[in-house]
C-alpha cells in the first residue's frame, strides 16, 4: 500500500506548538495547585515549589532546547526527534508528578501522535520507546520502593499494545481512503480529457485542424446574437480553385495535403479576433470580426498571394490559387440571405476566372 512521504515539516511545526501550550498550561495549573499549598501548608510551600514548578519546568526547557538543535541538525530524522521528543515530555510529567506516576496509559500519546505521519516505521519506533519507557519506569520505581504487579505490568503492556494496534487500523484504513480518492481524482481526471477530446473532435476538423461547419454555425449565431450593434462582421467563403483536378491528377492523398496546407496558411494570416473553419470538402471560410473592409480586403490578398507562393512538393510545378468571396453582414439581414450573399459573390468569382476576390458591397474583381 502506497504511504506519504517522510518528514512532514508541517505537522512537526503543529506538534512543536501544541508542546509549548502543553508546558504553558501546566504552568499555569501548577502555579493555581501551588497558591492552594500556600494556603494550606503555608511551612512546606518550597518543597512543593521546587517539585511541581521548578524540576518539571526545568527539564521541559531543556527538552525544548535540545529539540530545537537537534531538528536544526538532523532534519532528515525529523519525525524520529518529534517521537523521542513527545515521549520525553510525557515521561516527565510522569516522573516528576507522583500523582500521573501510575498513569502508564500517557505513554500510549505518542503512539497515537505517530499515526499521523501514516507510516509503519514510525509507529513501531514510537510502540518501541514507548515500551523502553515503561520498562524503565517501572524499574525506576522498584528501586524506589514502589510495589509493581504483575497485573499492573500485564495491563500497560496490553494498553500499548492495543494503542499500536488500533493506530496500524486507522493509518491502513487512512491510506485506503487516501489511494480511493486519488484514484477518483485521477478517474475524473480522465473522464474530463475524454470530454474534452471528444468535444474537440466534435468541433475541429481532424485533417486541417480548424474548427469545423457545426462550430462554424455556433460561432456565427453566437457573434450576431452578442456582437456590439456597432462592430464590423464581414464572411469570407474560399474554395480551392481545380480542387477535383488536383485530386484526379495526383490522388487523394495530395488533395489532403493541400488542404493541410491551406488550413496552416489561414492560420499564420488570420489575427486573434478572427477565425477560420473548414466549410466543407475544398471550401473554408473565415469570420473577420472588429475589421473595416479595407482591411479584410488586404488580408484576403495577402492570403491569396501565400497561396500563390506556396509550392507543393507532390505538385511540381502546378500553381495553387484560390478564389474568395466576400460580404459584410447587415442587421437588417436574415443570417441566411447573408450566407447566399457571400456564395453568391464566390460564384462570381469562380465565373469569371477564379484566382480572385469579389465583394459583395463593390462587387469588384481583383
Amino acid at each position: 500500500m502506497e504511504q506519504l512521504p517522510a518528514n512532514d515539516h508541517i505537522w512537526n511545526r503543529k506538534l512543536i506548538h501544541l508542546l509549548w501550550w502543553i508546558l504553558l498550561i501546566y504552568e499555569v495549573a501548577a502555579m493555581i495547585g501551588f497558591f492552594f499549598d500556600l494556603y494550606d501548608q503555608p511551612a512546606g510551600w518550597q518543597s512543593s515549589f521546587w517539585q511541581y514548578q521548578v524540576l518539571p519546568t526545568s527539564f521541559q526547557l531543556i527538552l525544548m532546547g535540545a529539540g530545537y538543535l537537534t531538528l536544526h541538525y538532523l532534519k532528515r530524522y525529523s519525525d524520529f526527534i518529534m517521537i523521542i521528543w513527545t515521549m520525553t515530555t510525557v515521561s516527565i510529567y510522569m516522573v516528576c508528578i507522583p500523582e500521573l506516576m501510575g498513569s502508564y496509559e500517557l505513554i500510549s500519546i505518542p503512539i497515537i501522535l505517530a499515526s499521523v505521519y501514516f507510516q509503519k516505521k514510525y509507529i513501531i519506533f514510537a510502540y518501541s520507546l514507548g515500551m523502553f519507557c515503561l520498562i524503565s519506569l517501572f524499574i525506576s520505581q522498584v528501586n524506589q520502593g514502589y510495589s509493581i504487579t504483575p497485573y499492573k505490568v500485564i495491563v500497560s503492556v496490553t494498553v500499548l499494545t492495543s494503542t499500536a494496534l488500533v493506530c496500524f487500523a486507522i493509518m491502513n484504513k487512512g491510506l485506503a481512503l487516501i489511494t480511493q480518492l486519488r484514484e477518483s481524482v485521477v478517474r475524473e481526471q480522465d473522464l474530463l480529457i475524454r470530454n474534452v477530446m471528444i468535444d474537440r473532435l466534435s468541433k475541429v476538423d481532424a485533417l486541417t485542424e480548424l474548427f469545423n461547419h457545426r462550430s462554424f454555425q455556433e460561432h456565427t449565431d453566437h457573434l450576431i446574437s452578442h456582437m456590439p450593434y456597432d462592430t464590423p462582421l464581414e464572411l469570407a467563403l474560399m474554395d480551392i480553385d481545380n480542387f477535383k483536378k488536383i485530386n484526379d491528377t495526383y490522388g487523394h492523398w495530395v488533395g489532403d495535403v493541400v488542404l493541410k496546407t491551406i488550413g496552416t496558411l489561414l492560420k499564420e494570416v488570420l489575427g486573434p479576433d478572427d477565425m477560420s473553419f473548414r466549410y466543407g470538402g475544398e471550401e473554408f471560410a473565415v469570420l473577420f470580426v472588429g475589421k473595416s473592409h479595407e482591411e479584410v480586403m488586404g488580408l484576403c490578398e495577402q492570403l491569396m498571394q501565400f497561396i500563390r507562393e506556396t509550392e507543393i512538393p507532390e505538385m511540381p510545378g502546378q500553381a495553387l490559387t484560390m478564389s474568395i468571396g466576400l460580404a459584410p453582414y447587415n442587421r437588417n439581414t436574415m443570417k441566411k440571405a447573408w450566407f447566399q450573399q457571400v456564395d453568391e459573390c464566390l460564384y462570381v468569382a469562380k465565373r469569371n476566372g477564379k484566382n480572385r476576390i469579389h465583394a459583395h458591397m463593390s462587387y469588384e474583381q481583383r
